[in-house]
């Protein structure tokens, strides 16, 4: 089969990756440096949860590269990868995948953490009056420690992605336009209706949630 460029990352994906980076600048901007009101790094943590969800949902349901299954492998590849013996992916290389999920699962606890933690000022998490004492400073001091260990996933993150660049993979190229110049059929790409019924869903789960915490 001939080499083309062709769809590997569909809209909805590159979309949830730069609103991530979005939202989770604006949380350090805000939690960790003051530059906004803390009361926006509420509103940026619900809006994070709301893509994770809507993430979460779309490995499941999305096309077929967004899909878990498509770049969460099993040990042999990992090793086959590591020896150099595994074929470059259309996506994320065995690494990347369970780094991405890593990194997923670091944030949704961070986020969860971060609607039972308080400042014991001014600004309280949203579940925060619904628990006791020990368990708000429980979840403030786990909403800190993950917030630093994400920052060294995600500088993890950019080293391996320069280093695949460096090597020629253009992964940033592709997350920004979508496409790869593959010798292998290209994947399916799902309707983006689709991504914007589960992204409001999502959206309205969690506003569920915190009309449920405010009561």
């Amino acid at each position: 089969m001939n080499a083309r460029a062709v769809i590997v990352w569909d809209l909805p994906t590159r979309a949830f990756h730069g609103l991530l980076l979005l939202l989770v600048g604006a949380q350090y901007a805000s939690g960790e440096f003051g530059w906004f009101d803390l009361q926006w790094h509420l509103y940026a943590g619900y809006a994070t949860l709301a893509l994770l969800l809507f993430r979460i949902v779309w490995g499941f349901i999305g096309s077929d590269s967004a899909r878990f299954s498509a770049f969460l492998r099993g040990p042999a590849t990992i090793f086959a990868y590591l020896r150099g013996t595994h074929a470059e992916a259309a996506t994320h290389n065995p690494l990347g995948g369970w780094s991405v999920l890593l990194m997923m699962t670091v944030l949704l606890a961070m986020s969860l953490a971060g609607l039972a933690s308080s400042d014991d000022i001014d600004v309280f998490g949203p579940l925060v009056a619904t628990l006791d004492e020990a368990s708000v400073r429980f979840a403030t001091r786990w909403h800190h420690r993950l917030a630093d260990a994400l920052l060294w996933l995600i500088a993890l993150h950019v080293a391996a992605v320069l280093w695949q660049e460096w090597r020629g993979s253009r992964l940033v190229g592709a997350m920004l336009h979508g496409r790869r110049t593959l010798d292998a059929a290209a994947p399916r790409i799902v309707s983006n209706t689709r991504a914007v019924v589960v992204l409001l869903l999502s959206a309205a789960a969690i506003y569920a949630l915190l009309y449920w915490a405010s009561r």
